[in-house]
């Protein structure tokens, strides 16, 4: 296994696909789905909550068994299968990236232990070796890492054209990137002073003019 190169894939309208079934496939499509991914599920049944999205036109469910041509045009496929090697040699072939669930293997990349808030996403590897660990360093991180980190990336987003725009020397618009970020703002929003914390932002850009 190497694992070792981080990326954060933009899947858009990209062509998934996920076949067989298991204890992490529904999470799994579930997955592709928020990252706007033109999903096929291929498999003869599916979990209550595959056959919800298959229902609400969110995928596309084919109730049938894998077939060689089902990798053609795709992006990134994940499988749990009863042959994976087959399903990963087909992939190689056509330069699909591919994941085995619990058969590294047969993976081109693996999953991470992730924590979300809002645009901040934080993924944790352990190159395979121990995912129990990852997950435990998740678990301390979504106590560190609250909603309020979330609640300032939208406010960051809403004024980074404005900054870009209206502070033009690079030093000084790195430098009000990080006296906001070092600022008192997150305490703010951890207590709900949004306005407050509001307020402090456009303050300092102002003094950044």
């Amino acid at each position: 296994m190497n694992f070792r190169y981080p990326i954060f894939l933009d899947l858009s309208g990209k062509k998934c696909l996920v076949v067989g079934e298991g204890h992490e496939i529904a999470a799994k499509v579930q997955t592709l789905v928020d990252a706007a991914a033109k999903v096929t599920y291929i498999n003869p049944r599916a979990e209550p909550a595959i056959e919800t999205l298959a229902a609400a036109g969110l995928i596309s469910w084919e109730r049938r068994d894998f077939k060689n041509h089902d990798l053609d045009g795709c992006f990134l496929a994940i499988a749990d299968w009863k042959d994976n090697a087959d399903i990963f040699r087909l992939a190689e072939e056509r330069q699909v990236l591919m994941n085995a669930v619990d058969d590294p293997e047969h993976c081109r990349f693996s999953f991470g232990s992730v924590h979300r808030q809002g645009d901040l996403t934080v993924a944790i590897s352990t190159n395979g070796v121990a995912p129990a660990l990852a997950v435990r360093l998740r678990e301390r991180l979504e106590c560190e890492i609250g909603a309020e980190y979330g609640e300032l990336l939208r406010m960051l987003k809403e004024v980074r054209a404005e900054i870009g725009s209206q502070v033009a020397d690079f030093s000084a618009r790195r430098a009000l990137w990080y006296r906001i970020i070092d600022s008192d703002i997150l305490d703010k929003l951890r207590e709900g002073r949004r306005e407050d914390a509001q307020r402090s932002l456009r303050q300092m850009i102002e003094d950044a003019r």
